[in-house]
């Protein structure tokens, strides 16, 4: 008589995946406040101890889940636009509206990078990220326009972001989500800031030189 095969542990790689989708689906219904171990073990069905051999405080779970956020931004940056956009600020109003779209699709997303919290290593991988994305933003402009010489010491594209961005957690942290005419004003703002260094009108980027 053959016995049946022994149940397969779960990876490590398994079980974290496991603890940052429960996370996210906790974040989903709730805000971080109401964020533990315990809640996180439960809603991933695992055994408290588990989550705390990989993430020994709630803050490491919303680090990783971070990392997992930030990845996902980046691939939104990165999608081809449908058409040829007109100028600039076309251009820079569709990359913002992806942003608007992703936050407004990912409530997990909005509570830890928008919501009124003060978790210093999500903070500052955030501020982190918001430079590497500030340089893909640039990259999706050069695309498409030759742009102009720009100043060296501040980034105006992680700026534009930035901007928009505070805006929007103010939106989020004063009604609960994102209205309509707070993500007008966060678009506005980030292309009136660029507008002071880009005119309105840029050459075409010269496809053959790149």
């Amino acid at each position: 008589m053959s016995r049946p095969a022994p149940k397969r542990r779960a990876s490590s790689q398994e079980r974290i995946d496991r603890i940052l989708q429960a996370t996210r689906e906790l974040l989903d219904r709730q805000g971080l406040a109401e964020l533990s171990i315990y809640a996180i073990a439960e809603q991933a069905g695992i055994p408290p101890s588990s989550v705390y051999h990989f993430f020994p405080q709630v803050g490491d779970v919303l680090g990783s889940l971070a990392q997992q956020v930030f990845a996902e931004l980046d691939a939104v940056l990165q999608q081809p636009c449908a058409a040829t956009p007109d100028n600039w600020m076309a251009l820079a109003a569709e990359l913002e509206q992806r942003f608007q779209n992703y936050y407004q699709e990912n409530a997990a997303a909005r509570e830890l990078l928008l919501g009124a919290h003060e978790l210093s290593a999500v903070r500052q991988a955030d501020q982190l990220h918001d430079r590497q994305l500030g340089l893909r933003f640039r990259a999706c402009l050069e695309d498409y326009f030759q742009l102009p010489r720009l100043p060296s010491d501040v980034d105006v594209f992680t700026l534009a972001m930035q901007a928009a961005d505070k805006l929007l957690a103010v939106d989020y942290q004063q009604h609960g989500q994102l209205t309509p005419a707070l993500c007008r004003e966060a678009t506005r703002m980030l292309t009136a800031y660029l507008g002071l260094y880009l005119p309105p009108l840029l050459a075409p980027a010269d496809k053959e030189s790149r």
